[in-house]
């Protein structure tokens, strides 16, 4: 299952439609998809409503972003979890405050966040539905981490982008 994937929603930073990614994924025999644009959820209806077509299990969340910079990824475990994935991210835009580096506690959803993070931030400590999330460029350095004896925390975390 692919945790972090963007649509043309993503602006500069995916290309794809709803569809397309709904295609790819089935040409790919991708049957789980977390649908997780960037600072937005406008491809989330059309998304949840065309992956059936596709035999897709959609997921929906958000990549938390300051800019460019990523700070986490939420995936909603269900409506009450993206209600408060959008009520987190409506309210840092309307502030326009920074992320904090680390997530509030969710109730509802799982929260990704880039090893980079991790260990920039000295984070040591994790709730049970936080994760660390290591991209194939995490790999080399990962056995000469801390992380990697956080190995029940571990979770692979390429976004699927342009």
């Amino acid at each position: 299952m692919y945790l972090n994937c963007h649509t043309y929603y993503s602006l500069r930073y995916g290309t794809f439609s709803e569809e397309a990614l709904l295609r790819l994924a089935r040409g790919h025999g991708i049957t789980r998809l977390a649908l997780t644009d960037i600072n937005n959820t406008s491809a989330g209806l059309n998304f949840v409503r065309r992956a059936p077509e596709f035999d897709v299990t959609p997921l929906l969340g958000i990549d938390f972003r300051n800019g460019i910079d990523p700070c986490f990824v939420g995936i909603a475990r269900n409506n009450e979890g993206y209600f408060e994935l959008n009520r987190f991210l409506s309210r840092h835009l309307h502030e326009k405050a920074p992320l904090p580096a680390r997530a509030p506690n969710f109730s509802n959803a799982f929260v990704i966040y880039p090893f980079e993070k991790v260990l920039l931030h000295g984070m040591a400590d994790f709730a049970p539905y936080e994760f660390i999330g290591v991209s194939l460029r995490d790999l080399r350095r990962l056995p000469f981490s801390r992380l990697v004896e956080r190995r029940d925390r571990l979770v692979v975390l390429q976004p699927v982008t342009f």
